[in-house]
């Protein structure tokens, strides 16, 4: 779907959205985008939703986000030997300094328009205000996994709320989860004449049978990052495997209008691909390269995705990756692998949210820990033919069908890893691969959660032999909010916080 008439629009709310300083306040003057319509909000809070993932910045200075660090924390991503793009990423060099766009951005970019349409007054509005709560939660959660506590109920207080409080993130994930809920019944219980968003609707075009089935899908997602803590989840897996809901089938992706054009492209394209309208490298192009670990694991056992993920290397033809935190001329950009066709398809390609692959693997790990019924091996089969199809790879099925029945490795072969007691570590290392370069940030939390893939090693040269699972509070949170800034261990952000690893 291409909505480029509500461009302009959306470039002017961002505007006003961008430049306030008081981006937790909402303070219902006139000239407050707090009377923009949903309609105009909707596409707005969806392109930054997208460019939260893979440009978390609407500035030039765009090259960090969520998928970016957990994609070099889950060791997929690389620099190349004659960069220093990612460099402090590397050495496990984080400061509160470190993406704290990240945090600031999706308050104030993303949530902030999202609550506006929840809060909206006006009737007929209700599948807006149910894909709002969806995608605050789909923020939330996100914010909870990388930083513990933060602010929620006290977030958007009317006034000069500046200052809010920080809630506890076990409460915060409980009352997100919930407001799934209440998304999914205002669905289903949308009075007549309720406004279809379709025209407007960058993911979904407006089926809410395909809404419901992503809150379903982050509702699964949710009570997966939980299995460590102790808490008895049966109920609530029961409940989501047994409403009749189903989860995401295919990708959950964003297009507002995606154009080879200045500031119209994917961002993923943006920051990776190439400049609008030419061949010239975009600014991380030629910074952007695969893990040694990662891209060798793709060449040992002959991955039909290989190719797809990577081009071959000017220097010679060859598929390389490159150890993380090395840098050596021989190791430069034109002697490794730039990213490759399956991902850089072109500059107005849909932005993934969820791969319709990670919807199958997460339904397997809950199958073979026996909280779901079903066949996991058969979901994880799928998953993997799922993500062949999402990277391009002809014939998608039956190469994956030839790559996990022909592979004697027990991380790749279900019956192998059956028989030797690896299927939830198979599940774990192949969603890496399906998608390590796709949502960086959901296999680094897997890796937290997990500790699987568990041959990645620590980077060479890195300040602690840790590995980092969570960012620090940003410096303007000390600036501006100090009070109410929880206290972070002594070893910053390789002491975890949040409430699901236990």
């Amino acid at each position: 779907m291409k909505n480029i008439k509500y461009i302009t629009g959306i470039i002017a709310l961002l505007l006003i959205l961008s430049c306030s300083d008081e981006y937790l306040d909402v303070n219902g003057s006139s000239s407050s985008p707090s009377n923009a319509s949903p309609e105009l909000l909707l596409p707005a809070a969806q392109k930054n939703s997208a460019d939260m993932l893979w440009r978390a910045s609407i500035s030039n200075d765009s090259d960090i986000s969520f998928n970016l660090i957990g994609g070099i924390h889950a060791g997929v991503i690389s620099d190349a030997g004659d960069r220093v793009w990612y460099e402090p990423e590397q050495q496990y060099l984080i400061l509160n300094t470190t993406y704290e766009r990240c945090w600031e951005n999706t308050y104030r970019l993303t949530l902030y328009p999202y609550h506006l349409i929840e809060n909206f007054e006006e009737d007929g509005y209700d599948y807006y205000k149910a894909i709002a709560k969806i995608m605050k939660t789909f923020h939330f959660a996100m914010l909870v996994d990388t930083y513990g506590d933060i602010p929620y109920s006290d977030a958007f207080g009317r006034g000069n709320n500046t200052q809010p409080t920080y809630d506890e993130d076990k409460a915060v994930y409980d009352a997100i989860y919930d407001e799934l809920n209440v998304a999914i019944d205002m669905i289903d219980n949308a009075p007549t004449g309720t406004i279809n968003p379709q025209t407007i609707d960058a993911m979904f075009v407006g089926n809410m049978l395909r809404w419901k089935q992503f809150a379903n899908t982050l509702k699964l997602r949710m009570l997966l990052r939980q299995v460590n803590t102790g808490e008895n989840l049966s109920t609530k897996f029961s409940e989501i495997s047994g409403n009749g809901i189903g989860f995401l089938v295919g990708t959950a992706s964003i297009d507002p209008g995606y154009a080879d054009q200045t500031d119209q492209q994917n961002p993923f394209y943006t920051v990776h691909g190439f400049n609008a309208g030419s061949t010239t490298p975009a600014q991380n192009h030629l910074a952007t390269r695969g893990n040694e670990v990662y891209v060798n694991f793709l060449k040992d056992n002959d991955d039909p995705r290989t190719t797809r993920l990577f081009t071959p290397a000017v220097s010679d033809g060859e598929i390389r990756g490159i150890p993380q935190n090395v840098y050596t001329n021989d190791l430069r950009s034109e002697a490794t692998s730039a990213l490759g066709p399956g991902l850089l398809k072109s500059s107005s390609q849909r932005l993934f949210v969820m791969a319709g692959s990670e919807s199958l693997f997460l339904q397997a790990e809950a199958v073979q820990r026996g909280f779901m019924p079903g066949d996991a091996g058969a979901l994880y089969k799928a998953a993997i033919a799922a993500s062949c199809a999402e990277l391009d790879v002809p014939t998608p099925a039956t190469a994956a069908a030839t790559y996990e029945s022909t592979s004697l490795n027990n991380l790749i072969n279900w019956n192998t890893a059956v028989a030797n007691g690896k299927e939830i570590e198979a599940i774990i290392t192949q969603k890496w691969i399906a998608i390590g370069m796709i949502s960086g940030f959901e296999v680094w939390m897997d890796r937290v959660r997990t500790n699987f893939p568990s041959f990645i090693p620590i980077p060479t040269g890195a300040l602690s032999t840790t590995f980092p699972s969570n960012l620090l509070y940003p410096e303007s949170e000390y600036a501006t909010n100090s009070a109410n800034v929880p206290t972070q261990g002594n070893n910053g952000a390789f002491d975890r916080h949040t409430f699901w690893m236990q």
